[in-house]
């Protein structure tokens, strides 16, 4: 074999096994476009919103009440619109019925991603039905407004409520401080200039609390505040100490009425801000049904299917190529053996169709005799292309006889049904076509077919001659015989050269075959026969199931050529048919290739077969 594949023995074994590559690929298509056909057909609806508040919303009154930052991660409300909760309400939208059952099969039923470079949603909703994916995501958008808008109205309600209980305490403290200072005034009716101290005090304190917001200490009006502020306190210290208890008392009730007066203004920008809250949920783009399916992608499979049918395809040929034992190519046949290959026959059909196929297809060993007679050579059909192929068969069998003395030649094969006997019989017709005296000689006592093919007696025949119960002048059938018997009358007498054919068949078949065979006076015979006729033909059963053609070939013949069908059997029981044939001490001529498709033959040889086809008709 060689080392190294080339193209052209890749496209060899492809060629070769094209029909098994082409059922796989087309079981592959059947089964890929079998499994889309029973794929549910899903539709898809898209939508795309946005979750950023408008500018607008900040600038309205209590919009600073919710924590919103428009720059943060959309990964969380991704997560939230994927959630079970907003799957749950979507299925009550939509009427299913509650559970976690239907939260589970709408959360199924549609995906969340985020257009890239922004930060919008995108939702994508899959259903049996256009209308009901679009339906789907309507009710998922509608819920995840609905909990959106609710989790911002429950922190602003908190700071609601928060701020309503703080200014309640308040409210307390302050009308117990009032009561307070209106029991001391009623007990200590002469105090007074300390509760004017004590306010101005507090107003002074106030006002310099605010300032310190915006200015340093060292700031001129802060200065100038904390100076009056230690005289009012210099004054106090001087006022007897029931109006400094009175000062305190003010002091106190003056800061919870300030405090009061903040948490009540709070409080009502708290109740505008709840009042004011809305979802930041706006719908860029809402859902529509669309009316072309998303699943199955029929293009897709197909393509997908076409990919791994062909892959399949060609493993499966190269495995089988590796598992192939038998030798398919000239050059293979030739470096195996060491014999030169004579000639390539190219296959030859039968006219009736069934017959192929059981040969080919189921492996029938032997053509029926009608399908016989159809694939002879004197048939119209191969009257000018397949008899070429046996004329370079017999100039290259001479040729390497290299003698011009009659030729006789042992035609047999490894095993069975390579086509020994047909090759036998075209190869004489072809001979006598040619202008030689050829005798056909049915060897094959075992299992005889040529006297069938030309539809004449089996008997007496070679049997009957090498036993001497009959002269072989008289065992000889002629052109007469033949029109008489089984063959067209019209195709014998077409075919030029069939008055120099004469056949010999079998005859009787005895009991002991290689006894007969192996102690007949072949010496006598060959004489005659050699003195009578230019080629002499033999044809005698597979070598390597019996030994009627090493016999044959060791007393009666010049040679032996091997039929070999392409691929047929194991390159080791080809050349185990060479060593039988050496061992009994006779030549192995070479080897003829038969049933070659010009196909398979490759581009060096294929093209001459069609050369010749097309020069022939002209």
């Amino acid at each position: 074999m060689q080392a190294e594949l080339t193209l052209y023995d890749y496209w060899r074994i492809i060629n070769r096994r094209k029909w098994v590559a082409l059922l796989i690929f087309s079981v592959t298509i059947f089964s890929t476009m079998f499994y889309t056909h029973l794929q549910p057909v899903v539709y898809s609806s898209h939508a795309l919103i946005n979750t950023k508040p408008p500018v607008s919303y900040t600038k309205m009154p209590g919009g600073d009440l919710v924590d919103y930052d428009p720059w943060s991660a959309v990964a969380t409300q991704m997560r939230v619109i994927g959630s079970d909760e907003i799957a749950s309400r979507a299925a009550a939208r939509l009427g299913m019925p509650s559970g976690l059952g239907s939260a589970e099969k709408i959360a199924a039923s549609y995906k969340v991603g985020r257009l890239e470079d922004s930060n919008l949603i995108t939702l994508t909703s899959y259903s049996s039905s256009p209308r009901r994916a679009a339906d789907i995501l309507s009710a998922v958008i509608d819920s995840y407004k609905e909990y959106d808008l609710e989790q911002k109205s429950m922190q602003a309600r908190k700071t609601l409520d928060d701020i309503s209980s703080r200014r309640d305490d308040v409210s307390g403290s302050l009308q117990a401080l009032e009561q307070k200072k209106e029991r001391f005034v009623q007990q200590n009716p002469r105090t007074g200039l300390g509760d004017v101290l004590a306010n101005e005090l507090s107003d002074l304190e106030m006002r310099k609390k605010s300032l310190l917001d915006k200015y340093t200490p060292s700031y001129p009006e802060v200065v100038n505040l904390q100076q009056r502020i230690d005289v009012v306190q210099q004054k106090l210290e001087q006022i007897p100490v029931a109006d400094m208890e009175l000062a305190r008392i003010s002091r106190d009730l003056r800061m919870q009425e300030d405090l009061y007066t903040t948490l009540n203004k709070q409080y009502e920008e708290a109740k505008l801000g709840v009042a004011s809250i809305v979802s930041f949920v706006s719908v860029v783009n809402p859902p529509e049904p669309e009316p072309t399916p998303v699943s199955p992608n029929r293009a897709l499979n197909l393509m997908a299917g076409s990919v791994l049918g062909l892959f399949l395809s060609v493993v499966v040929v190269f495995l089988l190529e590796n598992l192939d034992v038998s030798i398919s190519t000239i050059e293979d046949i030739e470096e195996f053996l060491k014999l030169p290959v004579l000639g390539i026959i190219p296959n030859i059909l039968s006219e009736r169709h069934l017959d192929n196929w059981l040969t080919q297809v189921f492996k029938k060993e032997r053509y029926t005799v009608d399908a016989f007679r159809s694939a002879l050579v004197v048939n119209r059909r191969y009257a000018s292309s397949v008899i070429e192929s046996y004329h370079t068969l017999r100039t290259n069998l001479i040729s390497n006889l290299n003698t011009k003395q009659s030729v006789s030649v042992v035609f047999s094969s490894a095993g069975a049904a390579e086509g020994k006997t047909l090759t036998s019989v075209n190869f004489a017709l072809a001979s006598a076509h040619s202008g030689l005296r050829t005798l056909l000689v049915d060897a094959d006592l075992r299992r005889p077919a040529i006297n069938q093919i030309f539809g004449t007696r089996k008997g007496p025949g070679l049997s009957d001659v090498l036993t001497r119960k009959a002269d072989w002048r008289d065992a000889v059938l002629e052109s007469a015989d033949f029109i008489m018997g089984g063959i067209d009358y019209d195709q014998i007498m077409r075919f030029p050269g069939i008055e120099n054919l004469k056949v010999l068949n079998c005859g009787m078949q005895p009991d002991t075959v290689i006894d007969i065979l192996d102690t007949s006076d072949w010496g006598a015979l060959m004489d005659d026969l050699r003195n009578e006729f230019d080629m002499i033909v033999f044809d005698t059963p597979p070598v390597l199931l019996f030994a009627d053609a090493l016999m044959v070939a060791k007393h009666a013949s010049d040679g032996v050529v091997l039929v070999y069908k392409a691929g047929k059997i194991a390159r080791g029981a080809l050349k185990r048919a060479k060593e039988q044939i050496a061992g009994v001490n006779s030549r192995m001529i070479g080897v003829v290739l038969n049933g070659v498709r010009a196909s398979e033959m490759g581009p060096q040889y294929g093209y001459y077969y069609y050369d010749y086809k097309s020069y022939s008709h002209r």
